[in-house]
């Protein structure tokens, strides 16, 4: 099913603002629309649904949908530090504490028990977010970990960022603790299916109002026709994938060929309003940026 909204571009140079008050009824936050580039090649939107058609929205709790990793982290004091991160080179100094069996996590649908992982399975996660052939001429000193615990972490969901339950691993080297995401693997969503999923919308209180950020094709060289955007809405049962079409075109702004036309690399959105045929519920909202059409 394909829902249609008109609205003429406008055009921004600006970085991602929190979206607020653009739909006609008020609206709650369900993220942050992930910038992307200007013009990319044309998605199989097909295809794209077709990755989550397996997606549970039935069940509570929802699957957290994670859109940063599992593993967090926040910046190194050193070249050397951050080369050994990328290789997996950690020496662990520090006694690995017992956890609890599950821990509280609050996500879009409530707070719920979750299963937990311990330490030490939190600990071969970081390790492998290494890779030891990613600078096979360096042989940094390992990063020290001296002090693990249980704590809480933020990490960017399809439903914005979110604090859960994390084992934090303290390195002097590191700008902050190192966290992985405590809840266990059955609380997510497979990341590998991720990719497409976008980071923010906004969605008013009716439930089928959508008010998205998407990035806009570069204005128009001398000579070229200007076009007219809108976004787009394709459904799913499972989700919801937003893309631009144009709807209008009018004739060359101005004669002239375009030989001599320059334009700068910064990134232009715009916001558009998009009316789902029914709520979005616990669907995954999509992004299918790409060519226009």
């Amino acid at each position: 099913m394909r829902q249609l909204t008109r609205l003429t571009a406008r055009l921004l140079a600006v970085p991602l603002l929190v979206l607020a008050g653009c739909a006609p009824v008020p609206e709650r936050d369900v993220g942050a629309v992930p910038l992307v580039g200007e013009v990319a090649p044309p998605v199989d939107v097909a295809a794209l649904l077709a990755r989550f058609a397996d997606f549970p929205v039935e069940r509570t709790p929802r699957p957290i949908v994670l859109l940063s990793g599992r593993v967090k982290e926040y910046g190194y004091t050193s070249d050397e530090a951050k080369i050994a991160m990328s290789q997996g080179r950690l020496t662990l100094q520090a006694a690995l504490p017992d956890g609890p069996a599950t821990v509280r996590a609050t996500l879009a649908d409530g707070a719920f028990d979750l299963p937990a992982i311990s330490a030490r399975q939190a600990y071969d996660l970081l390790v492998a977010v290494g890779d030891p052939a990613s600078a096979p001429a360096a042989t940094p000193p390992p990063l020290l970990v001296t002090k693990v615990q249980l704590g809480e972490a933020e990490f960017v969901t399809d439903r914005g960022p979110r604090m859960l339950p994390a084992w934090l691993f303290t390195a002097p080297e590191s700008m902050g603790p190192l966290a992985v995401a405590a809840p266990a693997d059955t609380a997510f969503w497979p990341e590998e299916h991720a990719d497409g999923v976008m980071s923010s919308a906004g969605l008013a209180a009716d439930g089928v109002t959508l008010t998205v950020r998407l990035p806009t094709p570069p204005e128009p060289c001398a000579g070229q026709p200007v076009h007219e955007y809108a976004a787009e809405a394709v459904e799913s049962a499972k989700a919801v994938a937003v893309r631009l079409r144009i709807i209008a075109t009018s004739p060359a702004a101005s004669p002239g060929g375009s030989a001599d036309c320059i334009r700068d690399a910064m990134l232009r959105t715009a916001e558009y309003t998009v009316r789902l045929a029914r709520p979005l519920g616990n669907r995954v909202l999509l992004t299918a940026s790409g060519e226009v059409s």
